[in-house]
């Protein structure tokens, strides 16, 4: 692990910007200077997260997870789950590297490699791989893609094969589907900020006010459910990969009152947001991540 972790501080050399946060190209490094326990992180496309050093303790599974520095993890989505992020005993920081996917880029694996589906009776969650040498080359080649999408997503499948081998189950995460929460959830993070209403919503789905309720409301959601919840994990995830102040957080997420915002962040994920700043390590770099947020 510690050759990403150089790898990722290579590819980051002469990008930093004056906030100290560095952008890289469909990743997140996450870093923590001290332990941090957030409750209930939402999760809205699946991700691999290799932790490099510290340790991950999650304690939505079975029983608590604990995953040590080398271990990789698999994470369903869309799901919520608690976590802390541990320094370890000789106080080196909590780093781990976020690689998220698609659930069409397993299913495109499927196609390719002419694999057949695997009959899965439930919910599958998260699944926890140990360090394998063969998986770490191939997410170095995954760094190195020098901006090429079409590299990086042949080295993304890489990737994704290679954990597939070693647990099948992985492509049961392609069989969550479409659902009217998704469909939501994707529009209105087009613009996080905007005042958002249910008509014009529908507008934009080609649906009915009361059939989009009725749709949410059987899969235990509603309109305004889901903007709330995206607006908070997208400003979990900014203040955890950018140096943006808090105030300015609060606003690009729809938040007139950063009080109020203070007292959602709060209750929501069970510490307010300086607090959750302040164990942010500047080496905790800002990194465009494809897809929704999300957070390692």
């Amino acid at each position: 692990m510690s050759e990403i972790l150089a790898l990722v501080e290579t590819l980051k050399t002469g990008l930093v910007n004056p906030r100290g946060r560095t952008p890289l190209k469909d990743c997140g490094l996450i870093s923590c200077d001290n332990t941090v326990h957030i409750r209930q992180i939402p999760f809205y496309e699946p991700c691999i997260i290799m932790v490099l050093s510290g340790r991950k303790r999650i304690f939505d599974a079975p029983g608590t997870m604990t995953c040590e520095a080398g271990t990789t993890i698999a994470v369903p989505a869309p799901s919520h789950f608690s976590m802390r992020n541990e320094v370890d005993p000789h106080g080196h920081n909590y780093k781990a590297l976020l690689i998220p996917f698609r659930d069409d880029d397993l299913e495109r694996l499927r196609m390719a490699h002419k694999i057949e589906p695997i009959a899965i009776q439930k919910a599958v969650g998260i699944l926890k791989f140990e360090h394998d040498a063969t998986l770490v080359e191939a997410v170095k080649h995954y760094l190195g893609s020098n901006g090429d999408p079409h590299l990086r997503d042949h080295r993304l499948l890489e990737i994704l094969l290679i954990l597939a081998k070693q647990d099948p189950r992985l492509l049961a995460y392609a069989f969550a589907g479409e659902s009217w929460s998704r469909r939501v959830r994707t529009l209105l993070a087009t613009d996080i900020a905007r005042a958002w209403e249910i008509g014009e919503v529908c507008q934009r789905l080609g649906t009915s006010e009361s059939a989009l309720r009725r749709h949410l409301k059987a899969e235990n959601t509603g309109f305004r459910e889901l903007l709330h919840e995206l607006r908070l994990g997208t400003a979990l995830t900014l203040l955890l990969q950018t140096s943006h102040p808090v105030y300015r957080i609060a606003y690009d997420c729809g938040y007139q009152s950063v009080p109020r915002f203070t007292t959602n962040f709060h209750k929501r994920f069970g510490l307010p947001p300086k607090a959750l700043r302040t164990t942010v390590s500047e080496t905790g770099k800002k990194l465009d991540v494809r897809g929704h947020p999300t957070i390692a």
